[in-house]
């Protein structure tokens, strides 16, 4: 027994040929979706495009099933058990699921997607979470957190090598992208839900705000994802 289920892609079922991934415990269609778009958030590579995205599916669902030897398997499809007989096979794209395969039933509906994200995460090592405020803001944008930072985990150790106190931004103060070279420097206006308004050189403008799981937020202004710049809130600057 068991809440059995494969993930593979359409590609893979169709040509009969390629790798798959079997979860003998939390298969449902919420447990599944919640995975793959933890995976979505954290930026993994996707697995149709890169074996390194299966790896990390493996990974995360390996972390939140624990050691038990059988919860989860990764093969080719031909040796999977896709006809399972409880959740058949998701067929996955871009890290969303976009069909089913041997099954018929009625999609399970137990865990609402920010719960079974919050507890993916919280299974994660702690150097890997995310934490639920990012998460959320995230979604919020739209994003994913190579938006956000190019290293996410690495930037939170820098900071505390160098010594820098996590702190929010204040409204009425001053911040910079580059306090050594400051070329952006905006005011905090105002904070609400998710976003941050700012005043640069005048100007009036709503930004998105992220919480970083440290406590400390940062802003990205520009107008596209090629232009945008961070603005951390250990960067203040004087007026």
């Amino acid at each position: 027994m068991g809440n059995r289920a494969v993930i593979t892609t359409e590609e893979n079922f169709e040509k009969n040929s390629g790798l798959g991934i079997y979860l003998h415990w939390n298969g449902g269609r919420d447990s599944v979706q919640g995975s793959l778009e933890y995976c979505r958030l954290r930026a993994f590579r996707r697995p149709e495009n890169d074996d390194y995205g299966w790896a990390r599916l493996c990974q995360v669902a390996s972390n939140f099933l624990g050691a038990d030897g059988t919860s989860i398997g990764i093969d080719d499809v031909t040796r999977l058990d896709m006809d399972n007989g409880d959740n058949g096979v998701y067929l996955i794209k871009d890290w969303r699921i976009v069909g089913r395969r041997f099954f018929s039933g009625e999609e399970q509906d137990c865990y609402s997607l920010e719960e079974f994200l919050k507890a993916l995460d919280d299974s994660q090592p702690e150097h890997q979470k995310l934490g639920m405020q990012m998460i959320e803001a995230l979604r919020f944008h739209g994003m994913t957190i190579s938006d956000v930072s190019w290293n996410y985990q690495y930037e939170i150790a820098k900071r505390i090598d160098n010594g820098l106190a996590a702190k929010p931004f204040e409204i009425g103060k001053f911040y910079t992208d580059c306090r050594n070279r400051p070329f952006n420097i905006v005011k905090i206006v105002d904070k609400p839900y998710m976003q941050a308004v700012i005043e640069k050189d005048g100007e009036e403008m709503k930004v998105p705000r992220f919480e970083w799981k440290d406590g400390s937020e940062s802003i990205l202004i520009g107008d596209d994802r090629m232009s945008r710049r961070a603005i951390l809130s250990m960067e203040e600057v004087s007026s």
